[in-house]
């Protein structure tokens, strides 16, 4: 019996051996690489510092493998990296390479970052524009060094100022300076939460007050309004003849003016008597000496207190802001006049109806056409009211939002809160506007409020809720270093 291996033993063993290397070439073939070598494609990149870097670093992009460093040389003081990228790896012209170290003391790689994938990829033996080199390890250990240097500088001064007896000291003051600090504002805050209860009393006295008369108030206001508006319409006609007379007036007002011009020039040429007596140097000086002691005599009594308010106002219903800009000339407790500017983003709407009428040639049929346009005007209004004060109660006239209104204010006793109503454009339909509105002055110069207005007309009624400012002429001499004279006596 032959014990060596037979004949079709060795065949078998030929032809898996064979079967295995035709597997192994295939598989080389597939994954890009044959003995030993990547196939594919090579691009270039230029790195200010290429340290750390040999021919076998590897190529990666998002941690995967796709090439190897193939060579490295000096071109124009830079290290020209040549790598090579295995088929089927696409990188695009504004990709970034990026020299980057496994671990704080590890190995390098070079780290391609993707770019955007609507750009044109590279081409082989085309250059990746944007590089980042790896920062110097050298470099960054002496600012290390610089830093620990200035920590220890900072732990050192610690050290003499807190350390020993004296710093024990200065920490035993530093600390009592924050108790009786800590003290002061507990008082502070004591002190001011007792005044925001006594402001919130009188709030809450105001309102209850408010909700046993306001419905009687506002009813009142609502029978006012409609009189108003009565006799506003019957005496429409009186109206109109009323501006034929001032016209008729100011021509003869012309008239007289052009008199007095020719008079006050005889005057000045010192024709007549008159004239003769205002050359007098003489009568000149007793005149003169006449009006400054008349001057001096009603002039204690013609100084007005100044305030300057800005309110805003939220529409809640419109989601809007609107403004109000007023200055106040008060020269009694009891009396001032208002002069002010609204800006309105929502002004005066009216609405406007145009029929088009189209005939069809064909069918001989006629069809009309309804078109609605709304319009908006008078966006910048004006206020100039007048105002007489009668104990807690502020009755105001005049222009409000630059049309014919009324109103009235009822203070708190301390003058903190107002509740104000006011009623004008009585020209609109169905009903004129009416407002109400409460007032909380807060630490002197800022305003709360917060109401309803266009009340009467519920298709455009809205709430709101404003913030303002307030400032008087002793504030504003304050602020802008003003040097007036202007001083305001409560009479009251």
């Amino acid at each position: 019996m032959n014990k060596g291996i037979s004949t079709n033993a060795r065949v078998g063993i030929f032809v898996a051996v064979v079967l295995l290397l035709l597997f192994w070439i295939t598989f080389k073939i597939s994954s890009g690489t044959i003995f030993g070598r990547i196939q594919g494609y090579t691009l270039t990149a230029e790195f200010d510092n290429a340290q750390g870097l040999n021919t076998k670093t590897g190529v990666f992009i998002a941690g995967i493998k796709v090439g190897y460093v193939e060579d490295i040389k000096l071109a124009d003081d830079k290290a020209l990296v040549t790598l090579r990228i295995i088929p089927g790896v696409k990188i695009e012209d504004n990709a970034k390479a990026v020299i980057r170290t496994k671990g704080l003391l590890g190995e390098k790689y070079i780290e391609i970052v993707p770019g955007k994938q609507q750009a044109a990829a590279l081409k082989p033996g085309e250059q990746i524009i944007f590089t980042e080199s790896p920062p110097d390890l050298e470099e960054l250990m002496n600012k290390l060094n610089g830093i620990a240097s200035d920590v220890k500088s900072v732990t050192q001064s610690l050290n003499d100022v807190f350390g020993g007896s004296k710093g024990e000291k200065n920490m035993r003051g530093m600390f009592d300076n924050l108790n009786r600090t800590i003290t002061h504002m507990d008082r502070l805050i004591t002190s001011t939460n007792k005044n925001l209860n006594r402001t919130f009393d009188s709030v809450n006295t105001f309102a209850q007050a408010l909700k046993e008369q306001g419905p009687d108030i506002l009813t009142n206001l609502a029978q006012i309004s409609g009189e108003l508006h009565a006799i506003i319409a019957e005496n429409k006609q009186s109206v109109n003849r009323t501006m034929e007379n001032i016209n008729q007036a100011s021509e003869r007002l012309d008239k007289t003016l052009a008199n007095l011009e020719v008079i006050t020039g005889n005057l000045k040429e010192g024709k007549g008597a008159i004239g003769k007596l205002l050359s007098d140097k003489k009568t000149e000086q007793q005149v003169t000496k006449a009006i400054s002691g008349l001057s001096s005599m009603v002039g204690g009594t013609s100084r007005f207190r100044t305030i300057i308010s800005y309110r805003g106002e939220y529409q809640f219903a419109y989601h809007n802001v609107k403004s109000y800009l007023d200055l106040r000339l008060q020269p009694t407790w009891d009396k001032y006049y208002l002069l002010g500017i609204v800006d309105d983003p929502g002004g005066y709407s009216s609405t406007s109806t145009t029929y088009t009428t189209v005939k069809n040639v064909n069918t001989g049929t006629v069809q009309q056409t309804e078109t609605v346009n709304n319009n908006i005007s008078n966006q910048l209004k004006i206020n100039a009211e007048i105002a007489k004060r009668i104990s807690y109660f502020t009755f105001r006239g005049g222009v409000i939002e630059s049309s014919g209104g009324i109103g009235v204010d009822i203070n708190a006793p301390n003058d903190k809160a107002q509740l104000s109503v006011e009623m004008f454009n009585f020209n609109e339909k169905p009903y004129p506007e009416l407002k109400a509105m409460l007032s909380i002055s807060i630490l002197r110069y800022f305003l709360l409020s917060g109401g309803m207005t266009d009340i009467a007309n519920r298709d455009v009624r809205t709430w709101f809720m404003g913030v303002g400012l307030k400032f008087d002429d002793q504030d504003l001499k304050s602020i802008f270093g003003l040097a007036a004279s202007t001083t305001y006596v409560n009479t009251k």
